[in-house]
């Protein structure tokens, strides 16, 4: 008797692992077969369908991949090296076989003038478009201008600190048309309407956008015209027409 229930124990433990490594053989052909294949990628572009250059671009990177074993974290890599226009990148999974992805193109805040030609490039100093003549967007000029090899990125830390000037002042409402390299640590901004800014590259440069509001505020309410204000001090120095 006690050899019979010995014998059913065992035949049930043998049925229960050749049940069980069918399961995991079934399984693992199943992930490495055509179920979980991508079979269709949506591509969307500032919330807009992809143009079709740039869905074939995600299609190759993406298509025919296994859902299951694909990273996000690397899809969204390769996007960046391969497309340097593109800032952001989402990617979303839709079993079985459907992968949506979401893509927010760079956003132009000025142009760079290099001898006679012109770059548009975002706020980090990554190069969008070469362009033949100044765009409505300010323009950023001086001596000692350059960018990369592969004209993908602005090579040079004025420029950036340039940018990084433009930026935070668009932050505050503030629009310039112009920013001139003076030196390797001086910007002159030219304001849209308003005086020309002499600012510092080494100093904070959020605090001086601070105290140039300030000023700009200040003398809005008592009415007086700013020709120029000089940012570089500890406290700005502010040249009136009249004076």
């Amino acid at each position: 008797m006690k050899t019979k229930k010995k014998i059913f124990k065992l035949l049930k433990t043998i049925f229960l692992i050749i049940g069980f490594s069918l399961f995991i053989f079934s399984f693992l052909q199943l992930l490495r077969g055509d179920f979980f294949r991508i079979k269709q990628v949506v591509c969307f572009e500032n919330s807009s369908s992809c143009q079709s250059d740039l869905w074939l671009k995600v299609n190759s990177l993406t298509l025919g991949k296994n859902i299951i074993f694909l990273s996000p974290q690397k899809i969204t890599q390769e996007i960046d090296n391969q497309l340097p226009t593109i800032g952001s990148v989402k990617v979303e999974k839709k079993l079985p076989n459907k992968l949506i992805v979401r893509l927010d193109k760079r956003k132009p805040i000025a142009a760079i003038e290099i001898g006679s030609e012109y770059w548009l490039t975002d706020y980090q100093g990554i190069i969008l478009e070469k362009l033949d003549q100044p765009a409505d967007l300010p323009l950023v000029a001086g001596g000692g201008l350059s960018i990369s090899s592969d004209n993908q990125r602005v090579d040079s830390s004025l420029v950036i600190a340039s940018l990084d000037y433009l930026y935070k002042l668009l932050f505050n409402g503030i629009e310039a048309y112009r920013v001139e390299i003076v030196d390797s640590n001086e910007l002159a901004v030219y304001l849209r309407t308003g005086p020309k800014v002499l600012v510092s590259v080494e100093n904070s440069h959020q605090q001086q956008v601070d105290s140039l509001q300030l000023v700009l505020t200040r003398t809005k309410i008592e009415g007086k015209k700013i020709k120029e204000i000089d940012l570089r001090f500890d406290k700005p120095v502010v040249i009136f027409f009249d004076e």
